[in-house]
């Protein structure tokens, strides 16, 4: 199990050295997804990573953190599994190694419900960044990160008939761990 009590309302949580900030957002109201991307980098910092993913491939806080915990430890032994740290976590939850279906599956999408995803080793820039987040983005939604029937089935979608009848007999921490550590045999 993860070292942090995952599905608390917390603002920060910290992996390792990395202090990391989710922000919930009900819809993305844009005509474009880059248009949204783009704002979001403009309001980062320098040495802030921003994120952000389609709500529905994350089952809950725990398995998105324990997810983003691999990227980082990987990111770090130089061993990811896309060139980008970005790219490997949307692939590790998409439990995929194709970079088109992890877009589709785990990027954003228009008036669907995202994670903002902040982090950097500088817990003072990324509570900065959230401040900025949070005057600007429209539709801000902490209950988009809590585990919910929506993400399941959505990820569930990603298994067989078997295997998704056995997992769906288990309780929310057995999931998240299954689904953690599948995220783990990601491989090039």
């Amino acid at each position: 199990m993860l070292d942090f009590h995952a599905e608390s309302s917390e603002k920060y949580y910290k992996l390792n050295e990395t202090f990391v900030c989710l922000i919930g957002v009900r819809t993305i109201e844009v005509i474009e997804i880059s248009d949204f991307i783009r704002t979001l980098q403009n309001l980062s910092l320098e040495g802030v990573v921003i994120q952000t993913i389609n709500a529905r491939a994350a089952y809950g806080i725990s398995h998105l953190l324990g997810v983003l915990k691999i990227t980082l430890e990987c990111q770090k032994r130089n061993i990811t599994v896309s060139t980008k740290p970005e790219m490997d976590l949307l692939l590790r939850l998409s439990l995929t190694n194709q970079i088109s279906f992890a877009l589709n599956y785990a990027g954003l999408n228009i008036l669907h419900p995202a994670i903002i995803i902040i982090y950097s080793t500088d817990k003072k820039k990324v509570a900065g960044v959230r401040q900025r987040i949070i005057k600007t983005i429209p539709n801000i939604d902490s209950t988009i990160l809590r585990t919910n029937i929506e993400s399941r089935d959505h990820i569930f979608r990603l298994f067989g008939t078997n295997e998704r009848n056995h997992i769906l007999l288990q309780d929310d921490d057995y999931i998240t761990q299954y689904l953690i550590e599948r995220s783990t045999l990601i491989m090039k």
